[in-house]
């Protein structure tokens, strides 16, 4: 599991789940940041948890990274 971080040139900010198996993906759409491309990224609707695809203007956004997570604690954590 994955999130995608986007910070906008306007200082807007939005955190996606990235939906599963797409991590690589997303990531390599990093790429077009700053350009005048568009993507559609398969992201989980947070109310859902229902596939979408997030049309992202590249052009608008400043920062953007593809964020690792663990749903569960690391084995032998706390123990």
């Amino acid at each position: 599991m994955a999130y995608l971080v986007l910070i906008g040139s306007g200082g807007w900010t939005e955190k996606w789940e990235i939906a599963p198996g797409e991590d690589d993906t997303v990531a390599r759409e990093l790429a077009q940041m700053g350009s005048d491309g568009t993507s559609h990224l398969p992201l989980l609707n947070p109310g859902t948890d229902e596939q979408i695809d997030l049309v992202v203007a590249w052009r608008a956004v400043a920062a953007a990274s593809v964020v690792p997570s663990v749903r569960a604690p690391l084995p032998g954590q706390y123990a």
